[in-house]
């Protein structure tokens, strides 16, 4: 493959933009450089095509976004229709009401919603209506949240962001209501935040003694479902645990791309919106992401949508664990995630890094034009044939794998660059 056009690009933008990615985890440093395409020119389906043509099976989709697919008509005439009116102006749009009520029918806690833009937007909105709501200033979350500084201050990339707000947010641990509980005891809580789907998903029980802990201690439970929402059921994990917080974020694969975002909850708690809690945007009454939301959404509701994604991850996430166990791989890989959202974990061996590990993995993807991480998403064009695909490709991936482990070493093994992300795990 030729990516001569992609390194132009690339040369050009990091002259003028940080890492020539606005997403991270978009960025080349993400791939093995040589053998991975920068630019993405179009999307049909589930393949991609990049600027120099090359046409890749994608199971990135927008690091989630891309819920029914790339390029769908009814989608895109939605938005065309939208377009041809306004975007953004100077009154609401009939979208605007339209998403709200449908939000309000498909979303367990939701009995008013707010329109913003991003994931991270959505969960400040929820954190500060908690806030203004219990009295409270201290936040206990698990997971990640966005870049706002109540979040990330709270991680390991807190860079820039005042100790004073540090202070205020802390992290508990996923599945260990005993701890929770702990932090509970010690600090007058507003709100318990979490992503309530990670790793392998929730234990038994686990997300109703959250939410009753979190009431017992006098504070709110939002459910950040920028992630779970709209990939694993329609209504998210409230729907699929039936467990319905105070307040959720909603984003990502809302509008199949598009960029919106919701913070959706409990009447009392929003109508403080009305009352002097400013949660207020320029871009949040943009009619044509809500025009591709209502589209997209139509499409998710029609029977079988979510079976055929939990079929195909199934035959996917079953795979990866046969190949792992084919390759006496269990030492440096492991599967975690759930069916639609599921994939690789990586370890280091010897003198290998995980990153070597996951290096040699991606070179391979790469080379049989899949673009994917380690997790894998899905979208409604993925096919039995697709997941062939990536079986395929994660076989032979494996196999090199076994070959770098029992020679400790990736010389001649790593045709491109290393996997070499911005923020790296402490651990080998």
């Amino acid at each position: 493959m030729n990516f001569e056009r992609s390194e132009q690009l690339l040369a050009r933008e990091l002259k003028v933009s940080p890492l020539a990615a606005q997403t991270y985890s978009k960025s080349y440093r993400y791939f093995c450089r040589g053998l991975a395409p920068s630019f993405m020119d179009r999307g049909e389906g589930c393949y991609i095509y990049d600027v120099d043509g090359n046409r890749f099976l994608d199971y990135m989709c927008a690091l989630g976004p891309i819920t029914v697919g790339y390029g769908i008509p009814e989608i895109t005439e939605a938005v065309i229709r939208q377009v041809k009116k306004f975007s953004s102006g100077s009154l609401q749009s009939e979208p605007e009401a339209d998403l709200a009520e449908k939000l309000c029918e498909i979303i367990p806690c939701a009995e008013m919603v707010r329109f913003v833009k991003n994931g991270g937007d959505a969960t400040t909105a929820a954190i500060r209506l908690a806030r203004a709501f219990t009295g409270r200033d201290v936040v206990l979350m698990s997971g990640y949240h966005g870049m706002h500084d109540w979040s990330i201050g709270a991680s390991e990339n807190h860079k820039g962001v005042p100790e004073a707000v540090r202070r205020l947010t802390l992290n508990f641990t996923y599945n260990d209501p005993e701890d929770l509980e702990a932090k509970l005891k010690e600090n007058p809580v507003a709100a318990v935040i979490l992503e309530p789907i990670q790793s392998d998903g929730p234990k038994e029980g686990y997300l109703q003694k959250v939410k009753e802990l979190a009431h017992q201690y006098g504070a709110l439970l939002i459910f950040d479902e920028v992630v779970s929402g709209f990939r694993y059921a329609l209504g998210g994990a409230s729907e699929l645990y039936h467990v319905t917080p105070d307040l959720a974020a909603f984003g990502k694969g809302m509008a199949n791309g598009y960029a919106i975002s919701a913070v959706a909850g409990r009447r009392d708690i929003m109508q403080q919106i009305e009352e002097g809690v400013f949660v207020s945007t320029t871009f949040g009454g943009d009619a044509v992401p809500m025009a591709a939301a209502l589209a997209t959404i139509r499409i998710l509701e029609q029977p079988g949508f979510y079976d055929h994604i939990w079929e195909i991850g199934k035959l996917q996430r079953d795979g990866i664990v046969k190949c792992i166990e084919k390759y006496d791989l269990s030492e440096v890989l492991s599967v975690s995630g759930l069916p639609p959202h599921a994939g690789v974990a990586f370890e280091g061996h010897g003198s290998l890094s995980y990153l070597d590990v996951q290096s040699v993995y991606s070179q391979i993807m790469l080379k049989h034009q899949i673009l994917v991480f380690a997790i894998y998403n899905l979208n409604g064009s993925h096919t039995e044939q697709e997941a062939g695909k990536y079986l395929e490709a994660t076989d032979e991936a494996f196999a090199l794998i076994r070959t770098a482990i029992d020679r400790d070493s990736v010389d001649g093994i790593l045709q491109g660059g290393k996997v070499d992300p911005v923020f790296k795990r402490n651990i080998k």
